[in-house]
């Protein structure tokens, strides 16, 4: 297998994890790996610095970017009354 098939393997399992967890924190991970498999396979194969560079990169935007637009969980508001049957 090729770096970039490996890599594209890894993203399909982070995303595959996203779904069981539901945090947005792994699709974030599972672009940048995306994004590190699309380097490897337009460039010249596995190539660590920049890899890595890549991969922190997009994971970094794509995390901040998904927390700005579906934002914490700690930023939802919670409710004064937090159990409507005990009266």
């Amino acid at each position: 297998m090729d770096a970039w098939q490996i890599s594209l393997l890894i993203a399909v399992a982070l995303a595959i994890a996203e779904v069981l967890t539901l945090s947005f924190l792994l699709l974030g991970l599972a672009i940048g790996m995306v994004t590190v498999a699309a380097l490897q396979f337009a460039g010249d194969g596995f190539n660590a610095m920049r890899d890595v560079l890549a991969f922190a990169i997009a994971s970094v935007i794509a995390v901040v970017a998904f927390r700005k637009a579906f934002g914490k969980r700690s930023d939802q508001q919670k409710l004064e009354q937090d159990d409507i049957n005990r009266y």
